[in-house]
């Protein structure tokens, strides 16, 4: 099985995260759309994403 490493970048306000993925081999990331900003809200997201190993987070506040 391939696993290919999503690049997740997430745009923090005070009340919601918006969150974009990018691929290897995709020409642009895709927006994946807002969430709310708190734990659960976060833990769904990564669990929808895939695998943790596959993933990698950065974040601007």
């Amino acid at each position: 099985m391939h696993s290919t490493t999503k690049f997740i970048g997430l745009d923090v306000s005070k009340e919601t995260i918006a969150v974009a993925i990018a691929e290897v081999g995709q020409e642009a990331p895709r927006y994946y759309g807002s969430i709310a900003h708190t734990p659960a809200a976060l833990r769904k997201l990564i669990r929808a994403l895939g695998s943790v190993e596959t993933l990698s987070f950065c974040y601007e506040a």
